[in-house]
């Protein structure tokens, strides 16, 4: 296949995109040589957030500490026990932050100066054991930080970033990255599976991730080795139409209403004290407003 040309549109949007991905890097700067204690770095999913940030860190030469998947508050304690000084990346731990007790645990953590000690106390049944944490940390996560109180109180003590490039920036990303080739493939080999990533997910109607590109690039090395009789389109496709019929999905009932509660949330707190704004954007019954504010006024500041 003939190499795409890298246009001067798309130079342009790499650009953009550069200078998103350095206010990354420059918030990472930012904690890891204590101007600020923590950050919460929030956006959709392949768009190299996890690996700017890592790769800052390295080159900052400031020492951290990874951890990923699930977490208990337990475990978030003993990790800053672990490494009190280092920068802590928090990657995608959903279940930790929607966890008042782990919510606690930072509260504390990030609680005063940078650079300064902050006690960090867990109380079990047992005994009590306490942390002098002068660390800082950086969580991403592709859902912003919950609503309610204990979220509010941890988004004052830290920064907050939003990452989200448009799928033309991230088009010519994935461009700009085949053109280079990777590992044994060439830069056409890349560039050849790269269009076919961005046309396929654009059909599907799905947002372009830098995920499915290295995973169409394993489709095709193992396709040109041999192990597999299956055309390296096909495996491409069938792996995006399975994402796009997943995403058609009907919510579960629990889903649902959650949903409905941070709606109530959002209503209550764009229109305060008017009931007849807040039902005029309610897409539901008015009996199902009232159930869901029942259940979400335990976690707020005041009733709306």
């Amino acid at each position: 296949m003939k190499r795409s040309a890298f246009s001067a549109d798309d130079r342009q949007l790499v650009q953009q995109l550069d200078e998103k991905l350095q206010l990354i890097r420059d918030r990472v700067a930012s904690v890891a040589h204590r101007y600020h204690t923590a950050c919460y770095l929030v956006g959709r999913p392949g768009t190299s957030k996890t690996f700017t940030v890592r790769t800052e860190l390295e080159r900052l030469e400031e020492p951290w500490a990874y951890q990923n998947a699930r977490m208990t508050p337990m475990g978030l304690f003993s990790f800053l026990a672990e490494h009190p000084e280092h920068v802590i990346v928090l990657d995608d731990i959903g279940s930790l932050f929607k966890n008042d007790q782990a919510m606690q645990i930072l509260l504390a953590a990030l609680d005063g100066d940078p650079g300064q000690p902050r006690i960090v106390r867990y109380k079990s049944k047992d005994k009590e054991q306490t942390i002098n944490f002068t660390g800082t940390v950086i969580a991403i996560s592709n859902v912003p930080l919950r609503c309610d109180p204990l979220a509010r109180a941890l988004g004052s003590r830290i920064v907050m970033l939003e990452h989200e490039p448009t799928d033309d920036e991230m088009a010519a990303f994935i461009r700009h990255l085949s053109a280079d080739g990777s590992d044994d493939l060439s830069p056409d080999e890349c560039l050849e599976v790269a269009e076919f990533v961005i046309s396929e997910t654009r059909e599907n109607d799905l947002r372009l991730d830098l995920r499915h590109l290295r995973k169409g690039w394993q489709d095709y090395r193992q396709v040109r080795d041999k192990r597999a009789k299956t055309c390296w389109q096909d495996l491409v496709r069938t792996s995006l139409l399975k994402l796009a019929r997943e995403m058609l999905l009907p919510m579960s009932k629990a889903e649902d209403i959650e949903q409905q509660r941070l709606l109530v949330i959002e209503l209550m707190e764009k229109y305060p004290n008017d009931r007849q704004k807040q039902l005029a954007e309610w897409p539901h019954s008015k009996s199902s407003f009232y159930q869901r504010k029942r259940e979400v006024e335990p976690t707020m500041p005041s009733a709306a």
